[in-house]
């Protein structure tokens, strides 16, 4: 491993390249219970797995573990502590499916669970032979832990969506791709996380990380309430 990343004229194309902003809200599929979208598959194998960390009664949200990286994780370490309310906060599976949107005309992203990752593969194995030519009705029925998704095969497209079907041939999906969508959260940002849900931070952590954590959160509060010199009420 190096951390020089590009060298001569690979360096300056990096440097004159333009750096897009990624849309999330664009770039995942997310549904409503009984909401659904028209999909597509280039393949049968255009999904990956990754581990994560979230407790949504804590307000920490799913992001990706960054130990597999090389980091030391802080949730990983907070989850070892078995404490009360943050034991649940250990790095699971998930898995990340690429789907082409007949109807946005992109390529986006689904993030499942476990489960949700094995009913979807059992549905795309299934077909696994006729995906050059069918479309599929991607839905999500029920909440919580109740909610599964479905692909249900649509056995005819008129003209106009044959086009938008098309607009994906010879399209594949490249590792790269799943990276984009995930958020990694450096450990300074972990450590603000836990602070924020009342984890006994000071027992686990150095004084300096609780320090720029809780410079972090300062910076977070100064962001949301308008800007440098003002203060959340």
């Amino acid at each position: 491993m190096s951390i020089i990343t590009a060298k001569g004229k690979q360096a300056k194309e990096s440097l004159n390249k333009k750096v897009e902003k990624i849309d999330f809200k664009k770039l995942y599929i997310r549904l409503k219970d009984g909401e659904s979208c028209r999909v597509r598959l280039l393949s049968a194998e255009d999904y990956c797995e990754y581990f994560a960390h979230a407790s949504y009664a804590n307000g920490i949200y799913t992001q990706p573990c960054i130990k597999p990286v090389g980091e030391k994780c802080a949730l990983c370490e907070a989850s070892d502590t078995k404490t009360k309310g943050f034991d649940g906060l250990y790095a699971k599976k998930r898995y990340l499916f690429a789907f082409p949107d007949l109807d946005m005309g992109a390529i986006r992203l689904f993030d499942a669970t476990k489960g949700q990752a094995q009913q979807l593969i059992a549905s795309i194995e299934q077909y696994c032979d006729d995906l050059d030519g069918l479309a599929f009705i991607f839905k999500r029925t029920g909440n919580k832990v109740d909610t599964n998704y479905s692909l249900s095969p649509i056995i005819r497209l008129n003209d106009a969506d044959k086009e938008k079907f098309a607009k994906f041939n010879g399209m594949t999906i490249e590792p790269e791709f799943y990276e984009s969508g995930l958020q990694p959260r450096n450990r300074t940002h972990q450590i603000a996380q836990l602070i924020q849900a009342r984890f006994p931070a000071s027992q686990l952590f150095t004084a300096e990380e609780i320090k720029e954590s809780q410079a972090q959160i300062d910076e977070w509060e100064t962001t949301k309430n308008g800007g440098v010199g003002v203060k959340p009420i």
